[in-house]
């Protein structure tokens, strides 16, 4: 990675210079989960931070077990407690719903006590820099987005749905809506942004592994189903490949113009899977492209995570007027779960990190995007237009164009640390410390590191 960067960069260039749009979306992390402390983004020292009905910073969540009234963000300290594996909270459709209890943002704890438990004060547990070098250290070689919001108040498969076909049928038109992790056994019907590709002549691959973790939604259409297996849609969007396919793709130049990379269970970052192998993971994407300057100037990489499992984020997401079409959901998904009326979102700010030529520096960018964000930015490099995304979603989320400085020059080379250390010393802590207090005793807000980071202009 060093090496690329150091490379002299063009002077200037623009959306015809990329010809790799590389994505992979991890697994089940809030935006103030994992980066409320990183100096100069929306995070814990936010001075917009909204106040709650009882006029408390939204940082004191109310909380009728904790003996102090209120919950507030604490410390997963990894190296002293075995948060690298914290459990997983509940993230279904009513539950992010009743967290955000119609934008007021005070329920958290009430609605995750109902439905996690003991675990439920799980949800503001945080991390920092010592717990997620490599996380640290990519935001600021890169654009980190403080204002990426999932696409929907809901688990997995309908914020992957967006991600990689920019609706979730919320009307029941082609056997949706989907809320939950399940599907119809024909699969459903409208038609994927794969399958445009295709039609337009425009190369794509999904990359996955047999631990595909379920995560591969175009597994779950028609078309992909009764595909023939020597054709494209088989071939580029179902096939299992090995371990390391990406890497050999990216640096002999072999990667298609869009890439969809499927985590595995164990590299997702889903609680209780760790960021350290997380992050290794993500580093060997990185590092494979980085390794061919040629591949290098051409690519965009772009780290992504699917939802917050049920982690606190402090931002009220963007939510659309009562009766916005194809923004609401009355319907039952195939999975049993009941829209009930509600809105499909945005959802919780998530970490997205843009890392290529015209991203690096450490710069912030606050526009708001969303997961259909990344379509719409394949829609400018490739031409295909994607028209599931709704006209609420184009006017209220970018296209992430506005991350990418493509008038400047080059800029020096990171320097980002290795991970097979943190990882071996992870899997020792998971193993062996004892897990946090419960209920943490926390007095005081957490602040963020000091520092300036460059930021973009809002759009």
């Amino acid at each position: 990675m060093q090496r690329a960067l150091a490379q002299e960069a063009p002077k200037r260039g623009s959306l015809r210079d990329i010809e790799h749009v590389v994505l992979l979306m991890q697994e089940n992390r809030s935006f103030d989960h994992y980066f409320g402390t990183l100096s100069g983004v929306r995070g814990f020292d936010d001075p917009d931070a909204v106040r709650l009905p009882s006029g408390r910073s939204v940082f004191y969540q109310p909380d009728a077990q904790n003996p102090a009234g209120y919950a507030l963000p604490f410390h997963l300290d990894t190296h002293a407690t075995n948060a690298q594996k914290i459990p997983s909270t509940s993230h279904a459709w009513q539950v992010q719903h009743d967290s955000l209890n119609g934008g007021k943002m005070d329920n958290w704890l009430p609605a995750h006590r109902k439905a996690d438990g003991k675990n439920g004060p799980y949800v503001m547990g945080y991390h920092t820099r010592a717990d997620l070098p490599f996380q640290f250290a990519l935001a600021e070689a890169f654009t980190i987005c403080d204002s990426y919001f999932c696409s929907v108040l809901g688990p997995t498969w309908p914020n992957r749905m967006m991600w990689m076909t920019g609706t979730i049928d919320p009307d029941g038109e082609h056997g949706g809506p989907i809320l939950d992790n399940k599907a119809p056994a024909g699969g459903y019907t409208w038609k994927t942004y794969a399958e445009r590709l295709t039609e337009a002549g425009i190369s794509w691959k999904v990359y996955e592994q047999d631990d595909t973790y379920g995560c591969n939604m175009l597994e779950n259409f028609t078309a992909f189903k009764n595909a023939a297996p020597d054709s494209e849609l088989a071939v580029n969007g179902l096939t299992h490949r090995p371990e390391g396919q990406f890497e050999y793709d990216a640096r002999n130049d072999k990667l298609p113009t869009v890439s969809w990379i499927i985590t595995t269970s164990t590299q997702s970052e889903h609680p209780d899977y760790t960021p350290a192998d997380g992050a290794a993971f993500v580093a060997s994407k990185i590092d494979a492209i980085a390794a061919n300057p040629d591949v290098w100037a051409k690519t965009v990489f772009i780290l992504s995570y699917d939802e917050n499992d049920g982690l606190f984020d402090h931002v009220v997401p963007p939510i659309p007027p009562a009766g916005t079409p194809g923004e609401f959901v009355t319907g039952t998904s195939p999975g049993g779960t009941k829209g009930n009326g509600l809105w499909i979102g945005g959802g919780f700010r998530v970490p997205c990190i843009i890392v290529s030529p015209w991203t690096a520096g450490g710069w912030v960018c606050s526009e708001n995007f969303d997961h259909t964000s990344q379509l719409r930015l394949l829609e400018r490099v490739t031409g295909v237009a994607e028209p599931n995304i709704s006209a609420w979603r184009r006017s209220t989320f970018g296209d992430l164009t506005s991350a990418f400085r493509f008038h400047e020059g080059g800029t020096k080379p990171p320097t980002l640390p290795d991970t097979s250390g943190p990882l071996t010393l992870s899997r020792y802590e998971a193993a062996n410390l004892p897990a946090p207090a419960m209920p943490p005793t926390v007095s005081e807000p957490p602040t963020q590191e000091k520092g300036h980071r460059p930021r973009l202009p809002r759009h």
